[in-house]
C-alpha cells in the first residue's frame, strides 16, 4: 500500500475586537494544546470524482483508485507559530506525477473551499478555529513569521 501525504500549515483563530474579527494565534502553549486534533466530519475522498462538483479526468482515475478516507490532522513542532495540517490518502499502487499533482491541487481545492472552509466556519474546538492555509501567499499572509519553503504543500509518498 502506498501512503501520500500532504502537508502544509493552519492557522489558530481567535476572536478579536470588532475591527479585526479573527486574530492569529501564535501562543506556543495554546498550539500545544491543539496537538493531535483530528478534523474527521467529512473524508477528502467522498468528494473525489463523481462525488465531486466538476471532476477532472485525473480526479475521476483518482477517486476509482484511492481508497476511502482523507482527513486533517493538526500537530504542533516546537518553535513554530502555526499548526502542520496534514492529509493523508492510500493506494494499493504509485500515483503517476499527473495523478500526484491533481490529488495535491484537489487537496488544496479543499482546504480552502471546501472541508478545510467547513472547518473554519464549524470549528472542531470550542474556543478556536482552525483555517488550513492552502498556499505559500495565504501561510505568509497570516503570519508573515512562518518558514514556508519554494514547495509548498510538502507530499510524501512512502510504501507501507
Amino acid at each position: 500500500m502506498i501512503r501520500i501525504a500532504i502537508r502544509g500549515y493552519a492557522c489558530v483563530c481567535s476572536p478579536g475586537p470588532h475591527e479585526d474579527p479573527w486574530q492569529v494565534v501564535t501562543d506556543p502553549d495554546i498550539l500545544r494544546t491543539l496537538d493531535g486534533l483530528v478534523a474527521d466530519d467529512e473524508t477528502f475522498t467522498d468528494y473525489l470524482g463523481p462525488g465531486g462538483l466538476h471532476p477532472t479526468p485525473e480526479e475521476l482515475e483518482l477517486a476509482a483508485v484511492l481508497e476511502p478516507g482523507g482527513v486533517i490532522t493538526f500537530g504542533h513542532r516546537p518553535g513554530e507559530p502555526l499548526l502542520t495540517a496534514t492529509t493523508e490518502y492510500r493506494s494499493p499502487r504509485p500515483l503517476a506525477p499527473a495523478e500526484l499533482r491533481a490529488l495535491v491541487e484537489y487537496t488544496m481545492g479543499q482546504w480552502s473551499d471546501g472541508i478545510g472552509d467547513n472547518l473554519f466556519q464549524n470549528s472542531i474546538h470550542p474556543v478556536y478555529s482552525l483555517e488550513c492555509l492552502w498556499s505559500r501567499e495565504v501561510v505568509l499572509s497570516r503570519c508573515p513569521s512562518a518558514h514556508v519553503g519554494a514547495e509548498y504543500p510538502t507530499v510524501e509518498v512512502t510504501e507501507e
